[in-house]
């Protein structure tokens, strides 16, 4: 439910240390780091390429064993060094890296399951998860991930399955399953886009050479938000210049890239629109030039290939999670743990928690927020009635939960319809091919009143047991279809779930999920294992991943929106997560976490960790 499945994306910005050393660096300083992107990706038929497992760092826990706190029967500590709220992706990396440098470090997560909106479960021997399911740049040791990063710096980290193809259903209905990377695009170009759709694609990836280099160039674990950072980034400064030459092209809107190039052809157009939308949810005008010149780079080179953890994203999330545990002899991640209230100090300062069944947990140094701003409002909102928040700090967080694009807030990302289903396999080839891909995309109408953003005019499916047999039983498999944050929230505000009016209303959503499924899978519903069919909706999204309005995330436009970076206004307060700097993805609320860590530890030990990262060499 993270779109994370599909893309997102990530420019770096030194935010404080920046502005107070280097204004003029602000705008420059946009380095893309990598993003999942919203896709529909397969593997291929010959047995040279079938999912080949890349060893890991730490094992994961077994298939549907949700991670088990190793110190679940001891009391919890009456207080710890650092209180993360929230156990997304952004709140484990964040932890994992504190507990890293010896900081006692408690996450704490409301649901009974940690990842967040990546987060996993079983039924009936089926393994189905919430959100990720395409991901690049793990299964290779020199990586620009930056949650490759953070796996390197704890030494925990999923095993690795890696393939190389995705399909994609045209509105005309016609298909194809083409290996990313250029080997087989051209093809793609010639026989869908027809005269000029190969010349025009080449021509715009030689402009955007050197923007692929800068976004490429400088690593979001450099960064931290005081002065601090100026020795951090100095440690690469190659990378900091090979950054700052392309400056503000790399903050413009890509668009504005394919005016220049006169780009011309419907097909063309019409993929580079798409892409940009599963990348960050915005079509060509509202995406920077940074994520698609790091998109187009990393897609579109000889030998690329994609990633799957072995188990699933809850692996990801539980190798996070030992991360934390590992280090700190009370250091712990903890389930069934609302938070109720951010606790204020008469001094103004963040210093603990208070639980749903009334106990407190002090922070000597610190609490993150992982929760999206407008819950985090609501948790201080206590403090606020007892006058224990300033002005400033009141009018920050006012600022970070409007909608209002007039007024200077961020408007959100639509929400998500998704199915969930185990089907039988009978008669279905036992592994993915061109003709019978794990991931596709659907596209219906390119001309669609809101374009790419228009409801239900894109379905994203998967079927993550064809790359790891294991989420499935035997003669079976696992499937997942869902629109990439074009479904309006207002469409199900306010509904009753236990209304005929709300089942009618998911019914109607499965019948055309399962129509875009059956592109590749025929008679998929006639296939479905009783009680194994799940629908979720936006006010499935809002109850048990706790997002506001049910959405993805902010809408970030690029040239008109910058989205905040992670200290707050109140000492002792910082947040991470997909509302704060870089944004949206699986690299992105990892980077988020990163920075928030790096705020919270000395120089020496963020350059002690920055030693145990492996990044790709430059040329």
């Amino acid at each position: 439910i993270a779109l994370s499945y599909y893309y997102t994306t990530i420019y770096v910005l030194t935010w404080s240390a920046m502005r107070l050393f280097f204004p003029s660096l602000l705008l420059a300083l946009n380095v893309i780091i990598e993003n999942n992107r919203s896709h529909a990706f397969v593997i291929p038929v010959s047995k040279s390429s079938l999912p080949h497992q890349k060893g890991a760092i730490s094992s994961s826990t077994s298939l549907g064993e949700s991670f088990k706190s190793s110190k679940s029967n001891e009391k919890l500590p009456d207080e710890c060094d650092v209180i993360v709220i929230g156990s997304g992706l952004a709140g484990l990396s964040c932890g994992a890296l504190l507990s890293h440098c010896g900081k006692e470090t408690i996450v704490l997560e409301s649901h009974d399951t940690i990842g967040g909106a990546a987060h996993t479960w079983t039924r009936r021997g089926f393994h189905f998860e919430s959100g990720p399911s395409l991901y690049s740049g793990f299964s290779v040791d020199k990586s620009p991930n930056p949650l490759k990063n953070v796996f390197q710096i704890i030494e925990e980290e999923p095993e690795w399955i890696t393939y190389d193809r995705w399909g994609t259903v045209l509105p005309t209905g016609e298909r194809f399953a083409a290996k990313i990377g250029p080997e087989e695009f051209g093809d793609v170009l010639q026989k869908y886009g027809g005269e000029g759709a190969e010349e025009e694609f080449a021509a715009l990836m030689e402009r955007m050479g050197p923007l692929s280099d800068a976004a490429q160039a400088l690593t979001s674990m450099a960064l931290r938000e005081d002065a601090g950072a100026v020795l951090t980034l100095l440690r690469y400064p190659r990378e900091l210049f090979d950054t700052l030459k392309q400056g503000q092209a790399l903050n413009d809107p890509f668009a504005e890239i394919m005016n220049e190039m006169e780009i011309k052809n419907e097909f063309v157009k019409n993929w580079l629109d798409m892409l940009c939308f599963l990348l960050q949810g915005l079509p060509a005008a509202g995406t920077m030039n940074a994520v698609m010149a790091y998109m187009l780079a990393d897609w579109y080179r000889p030998g690329v290939t994609l990633d799957f953890p072995k188990g699933g994203s809850g692996a990801i999330a539980s190798a996070l999670a030992r991360g934390v545990e590992k280090y700190g002899e009370n250091s712990r991640v903890c389930v069934n743990s609302h938070v109720e209230n951010i606790l204020v100090s008469d001094e103004g300062k963040a210093c603990g928690v208070q639980l749903a069944d009334g106990s407190i947990i002090r922070a000597k140094q610190a609490v993150v927020s992982n929760a999206d701003p407008f819950v985090t409002k609501k948790l201080l909102s206590k403090a606020r009635t007892d006058g224990k928040t300033s002005e400033e700090l009141n009018s920050y967080m006012d600022k970070m939960t409007s909608l209002d694009d007039d007024d200077g807030g961020i408007p959100n990302l639509k929400s998500f319809i998704h199915i969930h289903a185990g089907i039988d396999a009978t008669g279905l080839p036992p592994v993915p091919s061109a003709d019978f891909p794990a991931q596709w995309a659907v596209i219906r109408d390119w001309n669609a009143p809101e374009g790419v953003e228009s409801p239900r005019n894109i379905v994203l499916c998967s079927m993550p047991s064809l790359i790891d047999p294991s989420l499935a039983p035997e003669g079976k498999h696992v499937l997942h279809a869902y629109v990439p944050a074009t479904e309006p929230y207002e469409w199900w505000e306010n509904m009753d779930r236990d209304s005929e009016e709300y089942k009618k209303k998911k019914d109607e959503a499965a019948d055309f999920l399962w129509s875009a499924i059956e592109e590749y899978v025929p008679n998929a519903r006639d296939r479905a294992v009783p009680g194994t069919v799940q629908i979720g909706t936006p006010l499935t999204h809002e109850r048990f991943l706790r997002r506001s309005n049910g959405a993805y995330g902010p809408r970030v436009e690029a040239g008109k929106h910058t989205l905040p970076g992670h200290k707050t206004p109140m000492e002792g307060l910082l947040l991470c997560g997909d509302y704060t700097f870089p944004g949206i993805g699986v690299p992105a609320t990892a980077a988020s976490g990163a920075i928030t860590a790096n705020n919270l530890v000395s120089v020496q030990q963020h350059w002690s960790m920055l030693d145990k990262i492996s990044l790709p060499e430059k040329k």
